[in-house]
């Protein structure tokens, strides 16, 4: 688990190199291909910056895929569970109704970014960080796993979804 600084325990009033800032060096622009909303580089971005919080209201779901309600599209579980659960559950952040810029990050299969868990304490969030160097302009992508709510058409020839590309949306 990563640590990062806020307000209430970083000497320098979290403005510290451990504070969680949204990048200025990202916009909300469209995929070129798909049209549909996407994170941009405004500027180029070094690997290993943090881009943004994934924000959004949290929630407690299960533990087992199974027993969950439908991913809306913007529901990330995070491996963090609770401290001393009655029950198998997982904590969850869901940015259908709010949230920050993060909720568009868009997923690919050769991703430009991770999601991350990091901590302060008893408190935890998800930040995307870069994993690699991103260009001015390249949309910024992160793998969303094998929970995919939707049919990915990705066609990328490493595409892990591929199976799925010519079904219908559930």
């Amino acid at each position: 688990m990563n640590l990062y600084c806020n307000i209430n325990c970083c000497p320098y009033g979290g403005l510290c190199g451990n504070a969680l800032v949204e990048s200025d060096k990202i916009y909300l622009g469209k995929n070129v291909r798909t049209k549909a909303l996407g994170v941009v580089a405004a500027e180029d971005i070094e690997a290993g910056e943090i881009l943004g919080q994934y924000l959004g209201e949290m929630e407690h779901v299960s533990a087992s895929r199974s027993n969950r309600p439908r991913n809306n599209g913007y529901r990330l579980v995070m491996k963090l569970r609770p401290e001393r659960p009655t029950q198998p559950i997982r904590v969850a952040i869901n940015a259908e109704k709010m949230g920050g810029l993060m909720r568009f990050v868009n997923h690919s299969c050769k991703p430009l970014a991770k999601f991350v868990e990091v901590s302060n304490g008893r408190r935890s969030t998800v930040v995307v960080a870069s994993m690699q160097d991103i260009r001015q302009g390249e949309e910024v992508t992160v793998d969303y796993g094998d929970d995919l709510w939707f049919i990915y058409r990705c066609r990328s020839v490493g595409c892990r979804h591929r199976h799925m590309q010519d079904t219908q949306d559930p």
